[in-house]
């Protein structure tokens, strides 16, 4: 059974943000960005523990042509996208 996926209010408004920047950059990429967010989504539906789990239950789904990942829990038939950040610029620290 698929599970519902639910965007915080902040990981809204950092997709949008995004979108609107990539236009700006590129026309047709926000939309492209978008459809990405959709088809990620799609598959945290189907699927939520495929993507690394990084620290304290957060996972992490890479989209494909965008340096971008959303941030997301699981919460039993729920899955809550916490964010979405540039990859490249996100650290995750290491506990030894």
């Amino acid at each position: 059974m698929p599970s519902t996926v639910l965007f915080k209010r902040a990981a809204r408004a950092e997709i949008s943000n995004i979108a609107e920047y990539l236009e700006e950059q590129r026309p047709g990429f926000g939309r492209r960005f978008i459809d990405e967010i959709r088809r990620v989504e799609g598959l945290l539906q189907d699927n939520p523990a495929q993507y690394q789990q990084l620290h304290g239950g957060i996972r992490r789904a890479v989209l494909r042509r965008f340096p971008y990942g959303l941030f997301y829990v699981v919460e039993g038939d729920r899955i809550s996208v916490l964010a979405c950040f540039h990859c490249i610029a996100v650290r995750v620290p290491i506990s030894i």
